[in-house]
């Protein structure tokens, strides 16, 4: 505060960046005013909420730099041999699943022989069938209004499987055959006018030989005689023409029964009664295509697909061996009965179809099978020990040339098996000694390492 010359004093005050400038006795009042002003603002200020959002502490650098230490250091371990690959993939269980690099797989089963198709020198997969196998269908569209077969039934050839709706033919039919008899009353009736023609026309011709009528007389019962024979041809054409069209009713009512072609087993009961049906098989939306499928299961075969490279080993009439997968403990025997002449450019294979001798109610069409093609040789001496047979694909060499198959562990991790191998024929090779029990072995293990995390797929 200080004293202006007019006698004024000048005063600042603290909560205001410029000065305030009172005189005489306004002073004390102002001053208190400043003060009042001052503290309230102060004490708003500190009553005031901070709403400045908090700084966010940045944690990912660290957890980024801890991750690009440990992989230095990993690396560095590998790459000075200080620790093995293996070791690392073996010990890396305390990685989390989704940061590990795994690799697909696929299982197979080993396979178990003995006897006869341990020896076989060509083994394919396929399919059985019947030898004869048809969709059963009818010859004109209509409804069926009886189904008289189950699945499972067996049939003998003409015996009727389903019946449509037959009333409008039935009437037809009747309509015809009253038809026939009726034109054969006629022709019977003009039989009888001839006759009497006839006897008029002997009649009239002795009469005009004894000058007993005229000439002109005696011509009105010829041709009354020649209209009596033409006529009568014309109602045999009739009756015949009667008959024909009774037949083609007969025909369309007999289209109606669908029965059998052949003996067989239903295999397939297709349509409903109360259903349509379609000529040919067509089916659809507007009506079905057949009633049942027929197969003949006495005389099944299975149609298989050869590689190629081993069809010079098949011959039509070789023996086989079966076995279906539906029936394990049971092996069947067939002989082959064709190479079709076509190949799969595609698969580069070659259908053979081979016949089974000793089919038996255990077996049904579409099941899948391996056939064993044995050797023209006769075999002397068979051994009855079972063997292990594996695709050569699962075999590998250790660094040492010993050879491997693959298994996955526990962990999910390939890890190898030292086995003994012995002949590798048609892709599969011998397992004589190394693994124990039936397990799973990769298939195509060729670029796995031991310990190496997999993912098995299907």
């Amino acid at each position: 505060m200080s004293t202006t010359a007019d006698g004024s004093f000048h005063v600042v005050g603290h909560a205001s960046s410029h000065p305030v400038v009172t005189d005489g006795p306004k002073s004390e009042k102002a001053r208190t005013s400043v003060d009042a002003s001052g503290s309230g603002r102060d004490a708003l200020a500190s009553l005031r909420i901070d709403r400045d959002p908090p700084r966010r502490r940045r944690r990912w650098p660290w957890l980024m730099l801890l991750l690009l230490v440990m992989a230095v250091g990993l690396g560095w371990g590998v790459a000075s041999n200080r620790i093995p690959s293996g070791q690392l993939l073996q010990e890396s269980s305390w990685v989390p699943d989704i940061m590990q690099n795994r690799v697909d797989v696929r299982l197979t089963e080993l396979e178990i022989q003995k006897g006869r198709s341990a020896e076989a020198v060509v083994v394919a997969t396929g399919y059985l069938r019947s030898h004869r196998q048809a969709g059963i269908g009818a010859r004109t569209p209509g409804r069926i209004d009886v189904i008289s077969f189950e699945e499972g039934d067996k049939v003998s050839r003409g015996d009727v499987l389903a019946e449509l709706d037959h009333k409008d033919l039935d009437a037809s039919l009747a309509a015809a055959a009253a038809s026939v008899a009726k034109a054969e009353a006629a022709v019977a009736e003009q039989e009888i006018l001839i006759l009497q023609a006839d006897t008029d026309r002997e009649r009239a011709l002795k009469l005009r030989k004894g000058r007993g009528i005229s000439e002109s007389e005696y011509d009105q019962a010829r041709f009354s005689h020649l209209s009596a024979v033409a006529r009568l041809k014309s109602l045999r054409a009739d009756v015949d023409l009667m008959k024909a069209q009774m037949r083609q009713s007969e025909q369309l009512l007999e289209n109606m029964f669908i029965r059998a072609p052949f003996d067989g087993t239903v295999i397939s009961k297709d349509a409903e009664e109360g259903e349509s049906i379609l000529p040919g098989g067509t089916g659809g939306n507007s009506g079905r295509g057949s009633v049942a499928t027929i197969a003949d299961l006495d005389h099944l075969e299975i149609e298989c697909d050869v590689q190629e490279g081993f069809i010079s080993r098949v011959n039509e009439g070789q023996e086989v061996d079966i076995s279906v997968d539906a029936v394990p403990d049971k092996k069947y025997h067939g002989v082959v009965d064709k190479i079709l002449p076509m190949g799969d450019r595609a698969r580069a294979t070659i259908k053979v179809r081979v016949k089974i001798s000793d089919a038996d109610d255990l077996l049904f069409p579409e099941m899948s099978g391996t056939v064993y093609f044995l050797p023209d040789n006769q075999i002397s001496q068979v051994s009855e020990e079972p063997r292990m047979f594996c695709d050569e694909d699962c075999v590998t060499r250790d660094i040492d040339g010993d050879s491997q198959v693959w298994t996955v562990d526990e962990n999910k991790r390939a890890q190898p098996v030292s086995v003994e191998i012995g002949e590798t024929r048609d892709g599969r090779t011998e397992i004589i000694s190394g693994v124990s029990g039936r397990p799973r072995l990769i298939d195509d293990p060729s670029e796995l390492s031991p310990g190496m995390p997999v993912r098995i797929v299907e």
